[in-house]
């Protein structure tokens, strides 16, 4: 046989091998190939298995478990914290299978990926969808979950009230309580006044970082400032008048630099109090989320810390 038939019938094999449905080849079994891009999932490699379950909505498109591969796509893109891109796959699941027994777990990863995103409202709108249509313990997670993005907006007491709608059989309910008991404490935290940190800091450089609880920042400013005036003063007691002049200058930005810096250290301070009260209700009461890819079923996970 002339090697270049030889040729061209290896590539026409190989493109047939490549190119036709999986049901054309007749060697290949549907339900190796979903388990397989199940396989992926479960080891983590999330967009080679994004890549074989859309290869088997291509081929199988009305299989039953096409459904399925729509709302993993989704769950990949969350798992590998690609939130936008998880928005719109489960966004693509929501209006393909308006009435799937999946719906509230797409719903409900749809709702996380907008929380990380900081679309905090869209997060509010796909919970509260959630909580109207199911009950039980599902409906208080996603209560749960819903009182956490309205935390993430400083809406403390809307954020308290939604956690007391945790019902006292829900295993939620000590974290819910506990949380919503911590956020009425929240307007007692120490704080620092940005007015009075620039004020000190205007009078004595250096004092406002004091006041913030920054003592080396405080020892910088105060013998930085310090040197300073005390050059521009020697240089216009010696009637150097442009070099004091400039001196000066240099100065008035230090001295400005040491007020802004102050003001700006007790709106860091008081953030940073903020954030790690929230951190410490957060470790005490936390929740999660858990696929069993084997029963595929879901769990949740509720951690305490005492």
């Amino acid at each position: 046989m002339p090697k270049a038939l030889v040729s061209v019938t290896i590539f026409c094999f190989t493109f047939l091998l490549v190119i036709c449905p999986p049901e054309a080849r007749g060697g290949d079994n549907i339900e190796k190939q979903f388990e397989y891009a199940e396989s992926l999932f479960g080891d983590g490699d999330f967009y080679r298995a994004i890549t074989e379950y859309k290869r088997f909505i291509f081929f199988f498109p009305e299989e039953k478990k096409a459904e399925k591969c729509y709302l993993r796509i989704g769950e990949c893109y969350f798992k590998a914290k690609k939130w936008a891109e998880a928005v719109d796959a489960l966004n693509v699941f929501i209006l393909k299978f308006p009435y799937s027994s999946m719906l509230n777990d797409a719903l409900y990863l749809k709702g996380r990926a907008e929380r990380n995103l900081k679309r905090y409202e869209d997060a509010l709108s796909t919970f509260d969808r959630i909580i109207k249509a199911s009950s039980g313990e599902y409906r208080n997670k996603v209560i749960y979950q819903s009182a956490l993005v309205l935390v993430d907006m400083e809406e403390w007491k809307r954020a308290s009230e939604t956690f007391s709608q945790v019902p006292k059989e829900s295993v939620l309910s000590t974290a819910a309580s506990n949380f919503s008991s911590g956020l009425e404490n929240i307007g007692n935290l120490p704080r620092k006044s940005p007015a009075t940190a620039g004020t000190l800091a205007a009078i004595v450089p250096g004092a406002g970082h004091l006041y913030t609880e920054r003592p080396r920042d405080a020892l910088v400013a105060f013998l930085l400032n310090g040197a300073f005036i005390w050059a521009a003063v020697e240089l216009f007691d010696d009637e150097k008048y442009v070099a004091g002049g400039v001196v000066t200058f240099f100065e008035l930005g230090w001295y400005s630099g040491n007020i802004y810096s102050a003001v700006s250290s007790a709106h860091k301070y008081n953030r940073r109090v903020k954030e790690e009260f929230l951190q410490n209700l957060m470790d005490r009461s936390s929740l999660s989320y858990y696929h069993d890819n084997k029963r595929s079923s879901n769990y949740l996970i509720l951690s305490m810390r005492f």
